[in-house]
């Protein structure tokens, strides 16, 4: 089990828009990601023998016609599209078993994938350098969490439970974020 450290907005917390494709344009759309991924030299989604179900795929470096050409530029692909661009996020896409819909939305990971996904010990043993509580699942403003970045006890403390190397992901995690007051790290 692991505990999965991400920058939150108040966006998320949205209902955030999503649009029902078929299988013939998802495969159409991996065929398209492999080869502007190759072409640019980026990786744009998961190797094919870990997709399952539910996968994430980048969509940032790529122009919005070009991805949304692949759905010959539907409305609700273009909102999707759109809105993970805006705000530098992936697009989650899911299989439902239950109805057989494949389901495009914003996915809450980062385009870059700078997120920290920790096994429980070691994401405990950062938030006690934090001084923060080790609980499974939580939240801290994003200027606090700067505090205590910045704190000279923190690098001791973290080093103390040999997570020291975790502080310089964390650091580009939190760079990463808008300069919102809003922007909050959670874990879950």
């Amino acid at each position: 089990m692991s505990v999965l450290f991400r920058i939150a907005v108040p966006a998320d917390d949205a209902t955030d828009p999503h649009a029902v494709i078929t299988a013939r344009q998802l495969a159409g759309f991996r065929r398209f990601l492999r080869a502007e991924g190759e072409r640019i030299g980026v990786d744009l989604m998961e190797p094919d023998e870990y997709l399952g179900d539910s996968f994430e795929v980048r969509v940032c470096p790529l122009a919005l016609a070009a991805v949304t050409g692949q759905f010959d530029h539907d409305p609700a692909i273009i909102t999707v599209v759109e809105e993970a661009q805006f705000r530098g996020r992936r697009i989650a896409i899911h299989h439902s078993a239950g109805d057989a819909e494949i389901r495009m939305r914003v996915a809450l990971t980062s385009d870059c994938g700078l997120e920290l996904d920790l096994a429980y010990g070691n994401a405990y043993a950062l938030l006690e350098a934090l001084d923060i509580e080790a609980e499974s699942v939580g939240d801290i403003a994003l200027a606090t969490l700067r505090e205590r970045l910045a704190d000279p006890a923190t690098p001791a403390r973290a080093a103390e439970r040999r997570v020291e190397h975790y502080l310089p992901r964390l650091e580009r995690l939190v760079a990463s974020a808008s300069v919102s007051d809003e922007a909050r790290l959670v874990w879950a």
